[in-house]
């Protein structure tokens, strides 16, 4: 069941993938990348202060729930919390923009600026609410439930995207596409949550949250800020043009991060079950197997984007982002060497050892923003100090990097722990994915790629190549294809979401 679980993530991510490419491809088309830029920085802005809008309770509502503690006093404890850090979030964000214009005397670059950061704040806002019920869904492992509220997101905010790029509606409408779409998240989580029980906040489980939340308030915050850091530094060094080419990127390969942590969102809970009845054995199994198929499934795909970047640009965005091709040659390992970690961060979790996660995701954003900080910028005037003027570029190699870094800290970590080496098969994986890239080099060098039939042609020939050779390496065999196909029987995965929504 975990695994058509995870194929059902996929499967979602995947399509969200697909629905969101075709809102980028209308931006590209028919907006300016400033815009794209204004929306870019003002998400990043607002989402820098999010971090208070989850302080770590996200997780300590799934481990709570997945420990068995009764469902009605940990939805009570859980909404309450919610409720109380959106509001927190608002007054931090408020209190923010005041000071920065009125004390230190600056402002924003534009009053589209500024006005989009309040709009970004809505969404953020009602997205925080959302969370108490799509949490509690991943809790409960009722994947069909956490991923078609993500959809219904996804869907209404592109459709409003696209009528929004076609008609010229501008930056701001752009941005209200957000929360127009974070409205449909909130009513249909809204809808799936009826029937659920819930009683009074409990003080002693309030208590326990803080204690777990503790920890992972940390990681929390450091992860939010390394993630959108990037964008703010490139709007404050260089500009809005630029914020839209790295933000276009960045999207291109946006489902894929979504769906490792979708995948590790599930690992959690199921780890966190296994500790409790003292399963090791179980951690171990799932560990691995979720580390081996996710590698097998991500390489692939993560070298082709490498390797296929200027047709990619050309084809799924426009030439007007041909400036951002270095940025998605470097930008798409990260996603790697996260799903990589992934599993482990996943066990070390669910072994209550969130301070692990802590440590890992605070070292990465101390070395990203350090790196941010050298790169980004041309100099530091008000200092006299010379820096590396890669703008975008550097925001991607730190970004990259920060990651490297976060991959061999879980792995040491996890083996000191828990005594787990690691799946050694993933290197049959990258020099498969080695040898697909240097095949798809070539080709690039002699066959042009103008068309998108001709890019999915050679991206499936690649893929193709890679199954092939690791079928002749002997490690995709026989029952991985009978697994992969009965994961993705539509008959059995129309069964689940149906049994799910009924609540069997």
């Amino acid at each position: 069941m975990i695994a058509r679980k995870s194929a059902l993530i996929i499967a979602i991510q995947l399509i969200n993938g697909m629905i969101g490419y075709v809102g980028l491809k209308f931006i590209a088309i028919y907006m300016e990348p400033w815009q794209y830029g204004v929306v870019g920085f003002a998400y990043g802005f607002v989402a820098l202060f999010s971090i208070f809008g989850k302080l770590g309770f996200d997780q300590a509502h799934i481990k709570k729930v997945s420990e068995g503690k009764d469902l009605g006093e940990c939805i009570a404890t859980f909404a309450v919390i919610k409720l109380f850090l959106a509001g927190l979030m608002a007054s931090v964000v408020m209190l923010s923009i005041i000071v920065w214009k009125y004390v230190i005397g600056r402002g924003f670059e534009s009053s589209l600026h500024e006005q989009a950061v309040y709009v970004m704040l809505a969404y953020f806002a009602l997205a925080t609410l959302t969370q108490s019920m799509t949490s509690t869904f991943g809790a409960r492992k009722e994947i069909a439930k956490a991923q078609l509220t993500l959809f219904a997101y996804t869907f209404v905010r592109i459709t409003a995207t696209i009528i929004v790029a076609f008609y010229g509606f501008g930056v701001l409408a752009l941005a209200y596409a957000y929360v127009l779409g974070e409205i449909f998240h909130f009513i249909l989580a809204l809808w799936f949550f009826r029937g659920y029980p819930i009683s009074k906040p409990s003080l002693p489980y309030l208590k326990d949250y803080i204690v777990f939340a503790m920890p992972m308030a940390i990681a929390s915050a450091s992860y939010i800020i390394m993630t959108n850091i990037d964008k703010v530094f490139i709007q404050l060094f260089w500009s809005a043009a630029q914020v839209g080419e790295y933000f276009a990127v960045f999207n291109l390969s946006r489902f894929l991060i979504l769906f490792a942590s979708a995948v590790g969102f599930l690992l959690f809970p199921t780890i966190s079950e296994y500790n409790s009845k003292n399963n090791m054995e179980g951690i171990r199994r799932l560990t691995l197997e979720s580390e081996r198929y996710l590698s097998m499934i991500v390489f692939p795909i993560i070298i082709a984007m490498v390797i296929l970047a200027e047709p990619i640009i050309h084809i799924l965005l426009s030439n007007r982002y041909y400036p951002a091709i270095p940025v998605l040659q470097i930008l798409p390992l990260f996603i790697l060497l996260e799903v990589l970690a992934r599993p482990y961060q996943s066990q070390l979790q669910g072994m209550n050892m969130p301070e692990i996660t802590r440590n890992r995701v605070f070292i990465m954003m101390i070395i990203n923003v350090l790196l941010n900080l050298v790169l980004i910028p041309k100099d530091i005037k008000s200092v006299g100090v010379k820096l590396a003027h890669l703008g975008s570029e550097g925001a991607a190699i730190a970004t990259v990097i920060s990651y490297f870094i976060g991959l061999i800290y879980i792995r040491l970590i996890a083996r000191k722990k828990t005594g787990i080496k690691g799946n050694y098969r993933i290197l049959l994986h990258a020099a498969a994915a080695a040898i697909m890239g240097y095949i798809l080099w070539n080709i690039e060098n002699v066959v042009r790629i103008a068309r998108w039939y001709e890019l999915l042609g050679v991206a499936a020939l690649g893929i193709g190549l890679y199954f092939a050779i690791l079928f002749v390496m002997r490690e995709f065999k026989k029952e991985d294809f009978e697994l992969f196909m009965d994961t993705l029987n539509v008959k059995k995965m129309l069964g689940y979401i149906k049994d799910e929504m009924k609540g069997k």
